[in-house]
């Protein structure tokens, strides 16, 4: 008598592997926590930003907020016009969200140490279309 020269094993654990490959992905919750929203509040409206002027900390206009990117990674940028009137020889530049000051007892929003010439020296931001 000849016996066969596979074991059940290696029939049955390829067809298992297989079918486990091919079988659906199961869709996973998303775990979103409960935000306090008095909190959430407090902060700052992208739309009542925009066009806001933007000062240095000597009190000297800069520019102004033209428009907000977020990056995949989750970091936010503030693009900025420099010039002298808004849509006149502007000149944007992207600056770090968290670098602006927003604690100004007259309600303006200040970019420390920056000043109109250095950021003009800055290079211009490119929308990335």
């Amino acid at each position: 008598m000849i016996r066969p020269r596979f074991s059940l094993l290696a029939v049955v654990f390829p067809i298992v592997i297989l079918h486990l490959s091919m079988a659906p992905a199961l869709a996973q919750e998303v775990g979103l926590a409960p935000l306090d929203s008095k909190e959430v509040a407090k902060g700052y409206r992208a739309s009542t930003l925009k066009l806001k002027s933007v000062i240095n900390d000597k009190g000297e206009s800069v520019g102004w907020i033209d428009d907000f990117i977020f990056s995949k990674g989750g970091d936010i940028f503030v693009v900025l016009s420099v010039g002298d009137f808004v849509g006149v020889n502007n000149h944007r530049v992207a600056v770090p969200f968290r670098s602006l000051k927003f604690d100004d007892p007259h309600g303006k929003i200040a970019l420390p140490g920056a000043g109109r010439a250095a950021l003009q020296k800055l290079p211009v931001f490119l929308y990335n279309q």
